[in-house]
C-alpha cells in the first residue's frame, strides 16, 4: 500500500531522508534565529533611502 503522507512516492532511502529532515530543521532554526536578530525594518529603511538619494541624483544629472 502506498504511504497515504504523499500523493506521489518519493523513492528516496534511508540517507536521502535523514538530509532532507537536518536541512528542513537547519532551514527552521536558521529562520527563527534571523527573525529573533535581524533587523529587518532598519534594512527596509535603509534601501528606500539609498533609492531616493539615487533617485535625486538621477534627476539632478538631466
Amino acid at each position: 500500500m502506498p504511504n497515504p503522507l504523499f500523493a506521489v512516492p518519493l523513492n528516496m532511502g534511508t540517507g536521502t531522508w535523514i538530509v532532507t529532515i537536518v536541512a528542513g530543521l537547519s532551514f527552521v532554526v536558521m529562520f527563527g534565529i534571523a527573525s529573533a536578530f535581524g533587523d529587518f525594518q532598519g534594512l527596509i529603511n535603509t534601501t528606500l533611502e539609498n533609492d531616493s538619494i539615487a533617485r535625486e541624483n538621477r534627476q539632478n544629472k538631466k
